[in-house]
């Protein structure tokens, strides 16, 4: 997906399949991940119904944190509304996976949360697109079930993948995607403690 004639790197948009390769072996760093921090600031700043985080479960990972509530305070904190973690979207989208099997349509499918795979099966692997689960993502599916329970609001994921960026914009029910490097940068510009739940006054 990169054109690298006359010496200049010009990604090719339709052959890209965000997997973010091209941030890190670009020589000269001119290859970076949009931030979309500013544009949901002004969201949380702006928006009537509330807005609320579906957080991804590497959080634990990404913040040394053993539980969620010290992440939700602080997206709290923030400005978000409330906060819930995207795994209730999995459960959601595993039972789909269940009915399929059950239906006998399918030998065999393939299963992915992950958007750069997908796009890369319907760009360069035509010969097993018929095998993707027609299912939701745990992100998308999360973001229908957070809009039925409230349906004003809007709903931001958090999580590690730049791919979910642009899956976010197509999927016509997330107001956008934050990175977790992203939100860390918010809550060190706002003096929010993840680890202790503080909020530095």
């Amino acid at each position: 997906a990169i054109d690298a004639r006359n010496g200049q790197a010009k990604i090719i948009e339709s052959r890209c399949i965000l997997c973010g390769h091209c941030t890190h072996v670009c020589p000269q760093n001119a290859k970076r991940v949009h931030d979309d921090t500013q544009t949901i600031t002004q969201l949380l700043a702006k928006s009537k119904g509330g807005v609320i985080a579906s957080v991804a479960p590497s959080f634990v990972s990404s913040f040394g944190l053993t539980s969620f509530e010290p992440m939700r305070a602080a997206l709290k904190a923030l400005g978000f509304t409330d906060a819930f973690e995207t795994a209730e979207g999995a459960a959601a989208v595993t039972a789909e996976y269940k009915k399929l099997l059950q239906s006998g349509k399918y030998e065999n499918f393939i299963t992915s949360a992950c958007p750069a795979v997908n796009r890369a099966i319907e760009l360069y692997h035509h010969d097993v697109l018929k095998f993707l689960a027609p299912v939701d993502s745990p992100m998308i599916a999360h973001a229908k079930i957070l809009k039925s329970r409230f349906p004003d609001c809007s709903v931001v994921f958090v999580g590690p993948c730049i791919a979910k960026k642009r899956e976010a914009k197509e999927s016509g029910v997330l107001a956008g995607a934050l990175t977790f490097e992203e939100l860390s940068a918010l809550f060190q510009k706002h003096n929010i403690s993840v680890e202790d739940n503080s909020v530095a006054k």
